[in-house]
């Protein structure tokens, strides 16, 4: 985010005005945040801190989690660290349109708490259902298949947690994973993550350089894709050659 106020409210135009006008007190909110974390990496006292703030995905990344949700007509969403709502707000309003529903997990009760009232501030309560749930407890009790899975926690759990949710995504389903590009100091947890989905068969996996960098896997089950898109065999009756009638052969 630059705190820009021409690029917030590009991002955020056509949007419900109330989630716009959380989204914009939010962005106003990381911008602060960001500064104040540079200010306490700047004298070597970030480390240990960085759970009290948003960590939040921005703008761009936020429009683009939410233009993937309505392009796939999602309708079961999961989100692994939901902060304070800022990612949650992006999903909420795409799955409020697709006629589905987000679950949401964060472990943190103040947060949670921030995040509930967010969510309510902004319409998008009756769509979401927070959890403190950690996604491997939480996976097998939710409505399958998964249509869209959003990782932005702690990075060493992204291996982890993508295993829990991959078999309940759907075929086509998505799996965004955030933080690929920055910061830096996860290069070597997010190198595993990008081997560990560089050794599946039934992904195919791409880097997008929105935001700080998302990881967009998509589960390909081509065996079911190729029952679905080839067109079966026309049913042509066998026809007998007609004789002439000067007893000649047919033509």
């Amino acid at each position: 985010m630059t705190g820009d106020p021409a690029e917030t409210a590009a991002v955020t135009s056509g949007l419900d005005p109330r989630v716009a006008s959380v989204l914009r007190a939010l962005e106003e909110r990381s911008d602060k945040e960001r500064a104040e974390m540079e200010a306490l990496r700047a004298v070597g006292a970030l480390r240990g801190r960085a759970a009290e703030f948003m960590l939040d995905v921005g703008p761009e990344s936020g429009l683009f989690l939410n233009t993937l949700v309505r392009s796939a007509r999602a309708r079961t969403v999961l989100e692994v660290g939901g902060s304070v709502g800022y990612s949650t707000l992006w999903l909420a309003e795409a799955v409020r349109a697709t006629g589905g529903r987000v679950y949401s997990i964060e472990p943190v009760d103040g947060k949670r708490a921030e995040q509930r009232a967010n969510l309510r501030a902004a319409g998008l309560e009756d769509v979401v259902e927070l959890t403190a749930c950690e996604a491997p407890e939480l996976v097998p009790a939710l409505p399958a298949p998964l249509d869209l899975v959003l990782l932005d926690h702690w990075k060493e759990l992204y291996v982890r947690d993508f295993e829990a949710c991959w078999p309940a995504v759907a075929p086509g389903g998505l799996v965004v994973a955030d933080n690929i590009l920055t910061p830096k100091k996860n290069a070597a947890v997010i190198a595993g993550y990008r081997r560990h989905l560089a050794g599946l068969s039934d992904a195919r996996s791409q880097v997008v350089s929105v935001g700080a960098g998302l990881e967009v896997t998509v589960k390909c089950e081509d065996r079911l894709i190729d029952e679905r898109s080839t067109p079966a065999a026309p049913s042509v009756s066998p026809v007998t050659p007609a004789t002439p009638r000067d007893g000649g052969p047919p033509r």
